[in-house]
């Protein structure tokens, strides 16, 4: 919530797995060398169980830690790395690691563009490959334009738009908490979308807006631009998906909600993901089907590709985080990769207000999720506002 400071969070890493070896009997290798084998592994089971316990690092270079609130931890989740397995997967090969476009970017230590202001929400125009484009900007209260912010673009989904996908995501009080710009942008047609996932391909380049949209922001604003990232809903989570594939030079990191797709051949670099889907969502199917006559693999799969895209050699097991609410993490990744999945719900971000109370999905606070993910590279999991 808001002004919520909460205690120091317990954080879960995943780094490793267990060692899979067969028996050497099999190979005919006799009682000796059977017993040598399992000493071998055990001790090395042991040593690599010893290198799990440590802090994970954030960022490249590490699978994503699952981070507890006091709250939230029971006996058993205290001793998850001693607790969890990991099953090693099918040798992947990742994409080329991540390289973020160089650059300082941004107009630092002037005023304001006129019609934005610190605390204030302001809506802009741009023209991008002929069409005339909206978008909402938030700066944070206590900003000033002389230091460079992390900024994240946040996409609604179909027949939303950039102030409902505000509220819903409530990343706007965030965006002050926290010290981010919150960029929300409009989509095009009726209903207004994305192109992207279940929207045919069509003549909006929605990706050349992103860019120009990005280049308008570093000119106008002190951006960072290591640290600017994505996150949607829906359309919009298809819309992030499909710039974490095209756009991985100028997107640090991406969260998808019930949407997160892997487009598959367009993706030739490694990015931070992490997908969050309820599992009775019946618009965007978690194990996949027909959406919108699109046929959708599911988010199980997409994220799997992903773990793939990003080099991961382990896949943990599901932890639970919250009541109804679990979470996986993939290690040994050239880029963090994770997957919350919600009990019972259905198309819905974490926490959106208009939902009965204790109903799925309402227990957790999604920009939290959103925010901790980005910016750390990490999963926590606090309660619901």
């Amino acid at each position: 919530m808001p002004g919520h400071k909460p205690e120091g969070p317990t954080s879960i890493p995943y780094h490793g797995g267990t060692l899979a070896g067969g028996s050497s009997a099999n190979r005919g290798d006799g009682p000796i060398v059977t017993r040598l084998g399992l000493i071998l592994a055990i001790g090395g089971w042991l040593l690599l169980a010893l290198s799990c316990s440590g802090p994970a690092p954030a960022g490249l270079g590490s699978g994503a830690a699952v981070t507890l609130l006091p709250s939230q931890q029971s006996s058993d989740a205290v001793n998850a790395p001693e607790l969890l397995g990991f099953s090693l997967q099918p040798e992947w090969h990742a994409a080329s690691q991540q390289r973020l476009r160089g650059g300082s970017g941004g107009t630092c230590g002037s005023a304001y563009p006129s019609g934005m202001a610190a605390g204030k929400t302001a809506l802009r125009t741009l023209t991008s490959g002929s069409l005339k484009r909206t978008y909402r900007v938030h700066i944070p209260a206590q900003a000033k334009n002389d230091r460079r912010l992390p900024l994240v673009l946040n996409f609604h989904g179909r027949s939303g738009t950039g102030i409902d996908q505000e509220i819903t995501s409530g990343l706007l009080p965030l965006s002050d908490r926290e010290g981010f710009i919150l960029v929300s942008p409009d989509g095009t047609g009726t209903p207004m979308g994305w192109s992207a996932g279940a929207t045919a391909p069509n003549s909006i380049d929605d990706v050349r807006f992103v860019s120009d949209l990005l280049d308008t922001l570093q000119r106008e604003l002190c951006v960072d631009t290591a640290r600017v990232y994505a996150t949607g809903f829906s359309n919009g989570a298809f819309m992030t998906s499909r710039l974490a594939c095209a756009m991985p030079d100028r997107i640090a990191a991406v969260v998808a909600v019930g949407g997160v797709d892997f487009p598959g051949a367009t993706c030739n670099s490694t990015i931070p993901v992490l997908a969050i889907h309820g599992t009775a969502d019946d618009v965007v199917p978690i194990d996949g089907g027909i959406v919108r006559e699109w046929q959708y693999q599911g988010a199980n799969v997409s994220i799997e590709e992903w773990a793939a895209n990003n080099g991961c050699r382990a896949v943990s097991a599901e932890l639970t985080v919250a009541t109804g609410v679990t979470a996986q993490s993939w290690a040994d990744c050239s880029a963090p990769t994770a997957m919350i999945r919600i009990t019972g719900a259905g198309h819905m971000w974490p926490g959106a207000p208009g939902y009965a109370a204790g109903s799925p999905g309402t227990n957790i606070s999604g920009a939290d999720i959103v925010w901790r993910f980005l910016s750390q590279g990490t999963v926590a999991v606090r309660p619901g506002s």
